[in-house]
């Protein structure tokens, strides 16, 4: 059976949760219902589906001018601030910091509500790789929002197209430099990392300066290539729209070296980019760059020999001989016998750990103002920043270590220190508590529906089928009966089975009577919080 061939298993929850947790974000009782009836050809038809942009992010903070409040009037409450000006005007400086601030926290929670409400869509979670991919950080919101909106709306598109794009995003030419980048002072920060971390990788050193896939010289030419580009002013209303200088750009044509064939770049203005990136994408290591990297984010941090010659190179073929179209050979791996046997070796991120607890028992986030469910999804935002998943603002342009820093990669998310907060955010969730993030204490009600999670259980009266069934919303496989009796202590601690039969058919034939429902409900949360702190719910 080769590695890529169509899984033809069966197609039962345990596949089907496999797929919509790698590929999603979380898997909901509905999305999974959904994706039975599709099937695994359905459910990845599904998944690629074009999907409409989202409308952007809102103010969700009411105007003041306490010193605690935010004070920005160019924007309404309930619009959005991505047309007002990047930087606005206000009678202080610290004014203006807030104004920015608050539409920070905007956008951030709003990205939380995207991968929260993203359903059966690989959109969202192709959009955080390609943000851990092209990392860019700034602190401008509006800039934040024009560089992830780019990532998002070329998501399932062309690899290629989106490197062009990104090249010149004002973002990226902030961040590394390029709109320093002159023919009187090359700067070389974006044609290193271009070369070294978004296209092709350095290889292994083979000589001074040459490397497997380019050369110390190639870095110098191609800054050279990419001179002119320019990013203006956050007071100039144009800001969010690069431009080319031809007056700082280097002239005349550039030679690269041999790893790229001695290859030619003629003075092209302001197309030279793209003629560089072309050339890059007609090496084959391109192709097998990148898929390595969609390996490590989708399947196992472990690219063996055996991986690298029937997994990575066939899947890197179907790349190139799709000009770069990234579905077609994503398509392939996720449909694949390989994917569905490479099941509980990757530790959840902690997007993914939250968004596993919120989806999987069915809390979607408040519904009632705007204010609410961004104040929710920054919550969520907040607990992944101080669980070192912090979106827009990578601790480094490698981007978050759990991708790319062997051995341990995955590993790095749990440790001493943070595993205790990953198993208490989760119970948290659950319970409801008091999280203190960066010394700010959030005070979080008991978020899950627990008692609408369990009306959906059949026979939910026997505790061992409510265990099983729960077990089953939450994890990849089949619990022992040794954990079925293990976790029922934490329904009904030392009290025979019967008793829950009692309590909850009680609770079902009068369940508008207060007493009892508060009894079932917290015996259900207890037991539904120890199961998400179980090292079962921190892998996939």
């Amino acid at each position: 059976m080769a590695y890529l061939d169509t899984y033809s298993g069966n197609w039962t929850a345990a596949e089907a949760n496999h797929l919509l947790r790698r590929a999603s974000f979380g898997c909901s009782q509905d999305t999974l219902t959904e994706a039975l009836e599709l099937g695994l050809t359905g459910t990845i038809s599904k998944l690629f589906e074009a999907q409409p942009m989202p409308e952007p992010p809102l103010k969700y903070e009411l105007d003041g001018t306490e010193r605690d409040e935010v004070y920005d009037p160019e924007v309404n409450y309930g619009e959005t601030w991505v047309n007002a000006a990047p930087y606005p005007i206000l009678p202080t400086q610290q004014a203006t910091n807030k104004a920015i601030r608050a539409r920070n926290r905007s956008l951030y929670a709003w990205t939380f509500i995207q991968m929260q409400e993203s359903g059966i869509s690989i959109r969202e979670k192709l959009t955080l790789f390609w943000h851990n991919h092209f990392v860019s950080v700034n602190t401008n919101p509006h800039r934040e929002f024009y560089y992830i909106n780019t990532l998002r709306e070329n998501a399932l598109g062309n690899f290629k197209e989106l490197t062009k794009k990104i090249t010149i995003d004002p973002n990226m030419l902030v961040y590394l430099s390029g709109n320093q980048n002159t023919n009187s002072a090359p700067n070389e920060n974006y044609a290193r990392e271009l070369l070294e971390l978004f296209t092709l990788g350095k290889g292994a050193a083979v000589g001074n300066g040459d490397y497997t896939n380019y050369t110390e010289d190639d870095i110098v030419a191609i800054a050279k290539i990419l001179t002119g580009w320019r990013v203006k002013s956050l007071l100039d209303p144009d800001t969010l729209t690069p431009f080319f200088s031809n007056f700082n750009h280097s002239k005349g044509s550039k030679t690269l070296s041999h790893r790229f064939n001695n290859a030619v770049i003629e003075e092209n203005g302001a197309d030279e980019y793209k003629d560089l990136i072309d050339v890059i994408f007609q090496q084959e290591e391109c192709s097998k760059f990148i898929i390595r990297q969609i390996y490590k984010w989708f399947v196992n941090s472990e690219i063996t020999d055996d991986i690298e010659v029937n997994v990575i190179t066939p899947l890197a073929k179907i790349l190139r001989d799709n000009d770069y179209e990234i579905a077609p050979a994503l398509k392939v791996i996720l449909a694949s016998d390989h994917f569905f046997e490479s099941t509980f070796c990757m530790i959840k991120n902690p997007i993914d750990l939250m968004l596993s607890v919120t989806k999987s028992l069915l809390f979607d986030g408040p519904s009632t103002t705007i204010k609410e469910q961004y104040d929710y999804a920054l919550v969520l935002y907040s607990a992944c920043f101080d669980l070192n998943q912090d979106i827009f603002h990578h601790p480094d342009v490698a981007g978050w270590k759990a991708y790319y820093q062997a051995p341990l990669f995955y590993k790095s998310w749990v440790n001493s220190f943070l595993l205790p907060k990953r198993l208490d955010y989760c119970r948290i969730i659950v319970t409801g508590g008091d999280l203190v993030i960066d010394d700010i204490t959030y005070t979080i009600p008991p978020l899950i529906p627990v008692l609408t999670i369990v009306s959906k259980i059949e026979n939910a009266t026997d505790p061992n089928v409510l265990i099983r069934s729960l077990s089953n919303l939450l994890f990849n496989y089949e619990v022992s009966e040794e954990q079925i009796t293990s976790l029922k202590e934490f329904l009904i601690p030392g009290l025979p089975d019967f008793e829950w039969t009692v309590e909850y058919s009680e609770y079902l034939a009068d369940s508008t009577n207060i007493t009892l429902v508060v009894a079932v409900d917290k015996k259900l949360r207890n037991l539904l919080s120890i199961m998400v702190q179980m090292s079962e719910f921190q892998i996939m």
